[in-house]
């Protein structure tokens, strides 16, 4: 009977085990946004590389919390801890750390990275497509920094279960005595591997000052990576990412980071 017993608990646990463990939807076919109450805490090792007389290398940590509001808008805030002197730290490596969004415009150098307030609220919720609105707002605590707003429309593309497409358009707008504006269009491709691993290239578009250097004679920057993700629980991803932000330019501008999200529903 004892025997018995102890079969018995030892298949309970692993059921249990497994069902939380796979109970979490597929990289593929998450939302894009937390449901109602539940929370995602991101923190990630960036390490990014300048070429100069030296090479400049330096690393940071982002530190990045979102709730869901409701099952359709989400809150979120992020900021960043950098490592080294003035010069090391104008890299912003813990942009690098925060991955697979690269919507970054904090601009500051200092120890720490200029805060971030973003809600994003869905407004399409399809099988295939989602849309939804997003705002950015950077609040300058660097005194050598600027505010910025960014107004963004994030689109997923659900191709299938093995396969999605996230892209949008953001309009990145900086204020000194006049605002200076960006358009950035990201398009990254996701491919659900196993139900854990997920996988794919990144790239975008980024035109900068578009109202003082109109199109199309700006000729955009054109970034190029890779990531790589693992669901280790339920409630633990972790992911990795490599990226080259300015490829055309013929620059040796790159930077790779690794890093984990926590949730709590």
């Amino acid at each position: 009977m004892r025997g018995r017993f102890l079969t018995l608990t030892a298949a309970t646990a692993l059921t249990l085990f497994a069902n939380d463990a796979f109970a979490y939807p597929p990289w593929v076919d998450r939302r894009d946004t937390l449901l109602s109450g539940d929370w995602a805490f991101d923190f990630g090792l960036g390490i990014g590389h300048v070429p100069g007389e030296p090479d400049h290398a330096a690393a940071g940590i982002n530190m990045e919390g979102a709730v869901g509001l409701t099952d359709r808008v989400e809150l979120g805030v992020r900021t960043g801890l950098r490592i080294g002197d003035a010069g090391d730290r104008s890299i912003q490596p813990d942009n690098y750390g925060r991955l697979f969004d690269r919507q970054y415009f904090d601009g500051g150098g200092s120890v720490l990275a200029n805060p971030e307030v973003r809600v994003r609220g869905a407004v399409v919720r399809g099988d295939v497509a989602e849309l939804a609105l997003e705002g950015r707002f950077i609040i300058p605590v660097d005194p050598n920094s600027v505010a910025g707003l960014e107004f963004g429309m994030p689109l997923a593309l659900h191709l299938g279960d093995r396969v999605r497409l996230d892209t949008g358009f953001w309009l990145p707008t900086t204020f000194t005595n006049t605002a200076t504006l960006g358009i950035s269009v990201p398009l990254d491709v996701w491919i659900q591997v196993t139900p854990r691993l997920w996988l794919g290239p990144m790239t975008g578009l980024y035109w900068p000052d578009v109202n003082r250097n109109p199109l199309p004679a700006n000729q955009p920057y054109v970034s190029m990576g890779f990531g790589l993700g693992y669901a280790i629980t339920h409630y633990l991803d972790f992911k990795t990412m490599f990226l080259f932000p300015e490829l055309n330019e013929d620059s040796r501008i790159f930077g790779v980071g690794a890093g984990v999200q926590i949730r709590i529903e």
